[in-house]
């Protein structure tokens, strides 16, 4: 069993379609909420307001979740899961829909919105960095459950761990029962490590005395408490909760019998082995042998060390940050044409650049600073009555470069992104003065090659499509009347183009698709080919699915290229290229020529015959 639950799946194609779908069904059930909120503070009687709100931000919350589970992300599922949970409850009292409760829904669902952006963006973040906002929310749904486990990626399975040689079989009798519990109370005062050596032998001893699955129970919370005596689990609430559970368990052991109550328990195994995937196993700190056997046999790789208590994400509302994209791309257009001499611009600037100003001091650290100092460059800009100095318009450019590539990042609240804030409006300043700036810096210079990068590939997409659909529409024309071979003349040097920048982009899968498309359409442009048994030998239905498949490959290079790598084979059997994840069926050029239910069997009969 994998067990790297911060790992992002291969296959991000289904998430990145409904992405869209998703923040938008969010963005309903927040407005409803919000719309509730301000019914009921200006209704004299909360019988007056419309229910039918509430009814509608649980439907696309619950909508929401069902989505996330089809396309297998069980962690934001499970957050949306506690908001409707919590909204159900609320509306039950409708006196519980507070300010601070609507908040808990919209930033939970803010929470998963950046999840989803940055595990698309190619920058994964733990599922457990969702637990802030699924414990408000749990809270506020009442719930009787609430553990950090519950958010972990790794489903549980019983499995049979190597025997501990160093342990003495010993059953759980009541002197010892009695024992442990002496040591928990003892652990939960003062966590010394001598306490959590004694509990880790003791139940070591009940692993080597029981068997099956009461064994593994028994050596997972050996290894828990190995971790522990090492300084490798900080002790926390939940950690600490895990002896009053383990003490229940043995008292139910200790009892006798072999009944399903006796059985133990599969929730509280998940939790011990949580514990144990977390413990902070390092280079300079290695694992103990109990601890080590149970990270063996499960398969569970280091995590990295998440804070519980402080959110990480949702700290922004979405729409805070499309609508900083905008204003700042609104801001390049405008700076960009006063730079090259377009004078009657000169009056827009005070006005987008406070726009500007305004989503930095909502989102960025020291955002306030970078804001004023470009305000003060426009006006200064705007005074003149003419276009700015080239290391002005150099300087304001380069701080709209940084905010449109660091909101595409994300990463509003990183050490780094307060330190760059404040470079790039010194640089401006010191400009804007007459004195020189001094070199750019190295992520400067990292930033104009990203820049450079992702225009380059866009205009390499555009490129691609560009040729594509000259392709589509000579082959075709091509189709409709087979007699025009003429039509196919210049086909096969566009596909061999196309082959060559899609072996560029490393697409050798794709590129195998068009080399092999290229041959189909030599072949039919020869007088040497029967159009008809070309039809029924599958040439044409061949060319039109690979035509489709190439249009979605392009469509999933432009957001995510390197994904497109990994979800398409080609067949060189069937010559088909193909996606592998089930798509939609999508339109194309060709519909008039798709066969009817039953036609294709009957050309494929005809094809063999």
């Amino acid at each position: 069993m994998s067990a790297s639950p911060t790992q992002p799946t291969d296959d991000l194609s289904a998430l990145s379609w409904v992405q869209d779908e998703l923040r938008r069904s969010l963005e309903v059930a927040n407005k409803a909420l919000r719309r509730y909120l301000k019914e009921a503070e200006n209704a004299s009687d909360l019988d007056t307001v419309d229910p039918s709100v509430l009814r509608q931000a649980r439907s696309q919350l619950h909508q929401s979740v069902g989505v996330l589970e089809l396309v297998g992300l069980a962690a934001p599922a499970q957050v949306l899961r506690a908001a409707e949970a919590a909204l159900q409850r609320l509306s039950a009292k409708p006196r519980l829909i507070t300010l601070s409760a609507v908040h808990a829904i919209e930033h939970g669902c803010f929470a998963v919105l950046e999840f989803i952006d940055r595990t698309l963006a190619g920058k994964p973040v733990p599922p457990l960095a969702l637990f802030p906002q699924y414990r408000t929310l749990q809270e506020l749904a009442a719930a009787s459950r609430v553990h950090p486990a519950d958010l972990w990626a790794v489903p549980w399975s019983w499995r049979s761990l190597p025997p501990d040689h160093a342990a003495q079989p010993q059953s759980p009798e009541p002197t010892l029962v009695e024992e442990i519990e002496a040591d928990l109370l003892a652990l939960m005062r003062n966590p010394l490590p001598r306490t959590a050596v004694r509990m880790s032998e003791r139940f070591a001893n009940l692993g080597a005395g029981s068997s099956g699955r009461l064994a593994t129970l028994w050596q997972l919370a050996a290894a828990f408490f190995e971790a522990q005596r090492d300084g490798l689990l900080v002790l926390d609430a939940y950690s600490k909760r895990i002896g009053s559970r383990l003490l229940s368990q043995l008292r139910t052991a200790t009892g006798g019998g072999h009944g399903a109550g006796n059985e133990p328990s599969e929730r509280l195994a998940h939790d011990l082995l949580f514990f144990c995937a977390q413990a902070a196993v390092t280079g300079m700190q290695a694992a103990g042998p109990r601890l080590a056997a149970v990270r063996a046999i499960y398969g569970l790789s280091g995590e990295p060390a998440v804070d519980l208590e402080v959110p990480r994400l949702g700290k922004f509302d979405p729409a805070w940050v499309a609508q900083a994209r905008k204003r700042i791309t609104a801001a390049k257009e405008v700076w960009s044409a006063v730079a090259g001499g377009d004078v009657d611009r000169l009056s827009m600037l005070s006005e987008q650049f406070s726009l500007v100003a305004d989503s930095l001091q909502r989102l960025y650290p020291d955002g306030g600073a970078l804001g004023r100092a470009l305000q003060v460059a426009v006006a200064q800009a705007a005074a003149t009555g003419h276009e700015p100095p080239a290391d002005l318009a150099m300087e304001v450019a380069t701080a709209l470069l940084y905010l449109d590539a660091s909101i595409d990042d994300g990463d509003f609240d990183q050490p780094e992104t307060a330190e760059r804030i404040q470079r790039l409006a010194q640089r401006i300043e010191q400009v804007r003065q007459g004195r020189d700036p001094g070199t750019l810096e190295r992520w400067m210079e990292d930033l104009y090659r990203r820049v450079s990068d992702r225009q380059t590939m866009g205009s390499v997409v555009q490129e691609l499509r560009a040729s594509l659909s000259e392709v589509e529409k000579h082959i075709d024309q091509y189709f409709r009347d087979p007699a025009q071979r003429e039509v196919l003349i210049p086909v096969p040097g566009q596909l061999s183009a196309m082959r060559g920048v899609l072996s560029v982009l490393g697409l050798d899968q794709a590129s195998a698709a068009v080399l092999r498309m290229r041959d189909d359409v030599d072949a039919l442009a020869s007088t040497e080919v029967d159009p008809q048994r070309a039809i029924q030998a599958g040439t044409f239905d061949r060319l039109a699915d690979n035509l489709g498949a190439l249009s979605f490959l392009i469509d999933m290079v432009s957001v995510q290229p390197a994904m497109a790598k990994s979800l398409f084979r080609f067949d060189a059997a069937t010559g088909l290229l193909s996606a592998t994840v089930a798509r939609a069926d999508r339109p194309t050029g060709f519909d008039a020529f798709d066969p009817q239910p039953g036609q294709r069997a009957a050309q494929d009969t005809d094809a063999m015959a």
